[in-house]
This record gives C-alpha cells, sequence and structure tokens, in this order.
C-alpha cells in the first residue's frame, strides 16, 4: 500500500586533514572552480557536478540494483512527463531541487496489458524500471554541512539509500574522504509528535527464522521463516507521554519472543513502529522509532500534507511548494545556526 513519505540527511564535508572546509573550498581544491569565480558561477558548477552523470547515462549501484538518471523526451514522444520539474538550481539559497527517475534492476520481468493479456514485452535484467522522485539539496558554498530530503511512494521503492550513497561517492574525491549521511528529523516535526501526545501502541515486527535443527517436528517441512508482529498496548493510568518514550522503549525491549535457545530480544526486532494520540486535537500520528539509539526519529508521511494522486502517488507539484516551504520556515534555522537566516532563501 502506498504511504509517500520524506526522508532527511545531514552530511559533512570530511577533509584528510581534518580542517573545517566549505564546499566552496571543496570545488576550488579539485580544481572544479577559480579562485576569482562569482557564487553564482561556483555554484552553477556544483550543480554541473551533480547532474552530469544523471544527464549521460545512469547512476548505478550493483549491490543496491538501483539506478538513478534522467530521461529526455524526443520530439515524436513524450516518456518523461515530468522532464520540465527535472533538478534545477537555486542560487541565492544555494540549493537543487526537482525530479529524478530512479528504480530497480536485475531481475527478468514481464510487462502486459490488464486489457490485454497477450500484448506483452519482456524486460531484461539490464531493463529498470524506472519512477518519479523528487530530491532536495542544501550545499552552502560558506558553510561544511549538506543536507538533502528524498521523497518516496512506497517502502518498497525507497531510493533513499542509493541517493545517499551517490551523494557521498560525489564528495569524497581528491582529498576528500566519504562523508557520513546521517539520518536527521527536523526539530520541527519532533516537536510536533512530542506536543500532547501519549503512546497508545508500540509494534514491533521481524522476520523469524527457526533454525533448531534438533526440532525434527514436521510442521517445519512446511515453513521455517515466518513474520512476527507484536503489538504492544500499554494499560493504566502511568505516564505514557512521549516525553517518558525512552524509560517506555527500555522496559519493553528487554522482553523477548521465541523459544528456549532460539529466542530474541524486542530491541533486536528490524523494526518498531509507535502509535501516539493526542487528547487535546484528538489526532492519531504514527512514527519508526530507532531501537539502535534513543533519538526520536519519526517517519515523516505526507498523506494530510500534500495532495496525494489517486494512484497513491504524492503530487509533484505540491511536494515541491511544501518543501521549499519547510526548508525556508524550520530546516535551515535548524541547519544554519551559525548565521541570521532571515529572508535568505
Amino acid at each position: 500500500m502506498a504511504n509517500p513519505k520524506l526522508e532527511f540527511f545531514r552530511f559533512k564535508l570530511k577533509h584528510k586533514s581534518g580542517s573545517s572546509k566549505t564546499f566552496r573550498n571543496f570545488m576550488l581544491d579539485n580544481r572544479k572552480c577559480k579562485s576569482n569565480d562569482t557564487d553564482k558561477k561556483i555554484f552553477g558548477n556544483i550543480y554541473a557536478y551533480f547532474m552530469d552523470e544523471l544527464n549521460v547515462g545512469f547512476v548505478q549501484n550493483d549491490s543496491l540494483h538501483k539506478v538513478m538518471t534522467l530521461i529526455r523526451n524526443t520530439r515524436k514522444q513524450t516518456v518523461n512527463k515530468f522532464w520540465d520539474k527535472r533538478p534545477q538550481p537555486d542560487f541565492a539559497g544555494n540549493i537543487i531541487s526537482g525530479v529524478v527517475n530512479g528504480g530497480a534492476y536485475g531481475k527478468e520481468r514481464i510487462v502486459s496489458r490488464l486489457s490485454k493479456k497477450n500484448e506483452t514485452n519482456s524486460l531484461n535484467a539490464d531493463q529498470p524500471v524506472l519512477q518519479y522522485y523528487y530530491i532536495f539539496l542544501y550545499l552552502p558554498l560558506d558553510h561544511n554541512e549538506g543536507f538533502v530530503m528524498i521523497h518516496t511512494d512506497t517502502a518498497e521503492e525507497s531510493i533513499s539509500n542509493f541517493v545517499r550513497k551517490y551523494i557521498a561517492t560525489l564528495f569524497s574525491i581528491g582529498e576528500y574522504q566519504k562523508p557520513t549521511m546521517i539520518k536527521y528529523v527536523p526539530k520541527y516535526f519532533q516537536d510536533e509528535y512530542r506536543k500532547g501526545a501519549i503512546v497508545t501502541s508500540m509494534i514491533f515486527q521481524t522476520t523469524y527464522v527457526d533454525n533448531q535443527i534438533e526440532n525434527d517436528d514436521p510442521i517445519k517441512d512446511v515453513f521455517d521463516e515466518y513474520d512476527i508482529k507484536i503489538n504492544i498496548i500499554p494499560k493504566g493510568n502511568g505516564d505514557r507521554s512521549l516525553s517518558n518514550m525512552e524509560k517506555i522503549r527500555q522496559f519493553f525491549t528487554s522482553r523477548h519472543f521465541g523459544i528456549k535457545n532460539n529466542y530474541r530480544r524486542l530491541e533486536e526486532f528490524e523494526k518498531c513502529t509507535v502509535n501516539t494520540k493526542n487528547a487535546d486535537t484528538h489526532s492519531n500520528k504514527s512514527f519508526d522509532w530507532n531501537l539502535r539509539d534513543a533519538d526520536l526519529t519519526p517517519v515523516i508521511y505526507l498523506k494530510d500534507k500534500v495532495t496525494i494522486n489517486r494512484d497513491g502517488t504524492v503530487d509533484l507539484d505540491a511536494i515541491n511548494i511544501y518543501c521549499e516551504k519547510l526548508f525556508k520556515n524550520h530546516i535551515i534555522k535548524e541547519l544554519r545556526p551559525d548565521r541570521n537566516v532571515e529572508g535568505m532563501v
């Protein structure tokens, strides 16, 4: 089921000397601009550097079996209906944003039609199925930290890992080491999720593999791998506010599921979804809880925030407007506390 969302990542340039380097330094050090170039010229070169592989061919990752590119239209045929919304530079704001084409490859498949079953074509393993993704990058010339927003329509179709690796590779040449892409949720959303909300349930999910060889139960001939979903609903009148979330988390993650000699603690489960309710606004929210640390990292689902199309995909005009406002009104203030950002973008 489609459930469009936004993911956010921050990263810092890493120079081998350990010194703090800006994106302007990166371009100068790697001879991608000249010291007397204007800011507009330098950022134009950053934009060209980011877009080069997308324009020429495919950015490809064989381990993830994902690609990213830009499909051009021809005079005879319009294939990419969002070509006019392809990534463009905002020179004043040091922003690159727009719609790219990306998707998976590596499997042999068949393309057919619901109305005409026999009207088919085969897809080879080297033929990717491309979809539309909105991306938003902030690469400030006078700072050493960048930021990216990535939209995806479903978890299965996400290219966020792919985009993170691509950006990290772009900024790891010459004397620059590969930067660490850190998952990030703006404080604006953390406050929105915390304020007045109480925990109504926690759902732990994982795939469980029964690997006990000594167990010759015949049911294991039918299946020995299965998905587990544990729904925990706190009861009573205790403090279930998100401000108390870490204590709640520690209490439940110490529990375990399974049988003797083959059990797993809940903190080892692959996913935990927390559901909350706000008594004042009567709103219900869900977010993914990062089980590996205590940070609140809600997934920003776009339902009720932007227009969702009938097929479950996000309206790309709407998400562009939403992301620009979100960045200008909230995110930039968190990213750049070092300067007065009023009217900057």
